[in-house]
């Protein structure tokens, strides 16, 4: 039983945030959120883009945030069961392999985000630099 409920706990969140999304999407007008939503690049949407590049472009960002996210979620699951293990010695080392896996996956999605911000902006833009 306690296994189901902590398998449960992650969509339990993710509904919340649907649920949260969705009530954003109702209509409040709020310059925090517009603010909020400028740092994320948003404004015109995967849907307002006028060229294949800069839609594939920002679909491949979209990802790259869900694939941190999950990440993200990998990375505490990992500190769940190593607080849980109680000196149990297996327990521990998965929750390290769990833990550095996340960490490494982490890194190579912020590297990756920043290539392909790079790439884009030389590809599409035609300038050089950062990009980011």
């Amino acid at each position: 039983m306690k296994n189901k409920n902590f398998l449960l706990a992650p969509f339990l969140v993710l509904g919340l945030f649907i649920l949260v999304g969705t009530a954003g999407a109702a209509g409040v007008d709020s310059p925090l959120f517009e603010s909020v939503g400028g740092i994320f690049g948003a404004g015109a949407g995967p849907a307002g883009q006028r060229t294949l590049g800069t839609l594939i472009t920002q679909i491949v960002s979209i990802l790259l945030v869900v694939a941190a996210s999950i990440a993200v979620i990998f990375l505490m699951v990992g500190g769940y069961r190593y607080v849980v293990a109680r000196g149990n010695e297996e327990g521990i080392e998965e929750a390290k392999k769990t833990i550095s896996g996340s960490i490494i996956g982490l890194i190579v999605i912020i590297l990756s985000f920043a290539i392909i911000r790079i790439i884009a902006s030389a590809l599409l833009q035609g300038t050089t630099g950062l990009g980011i």
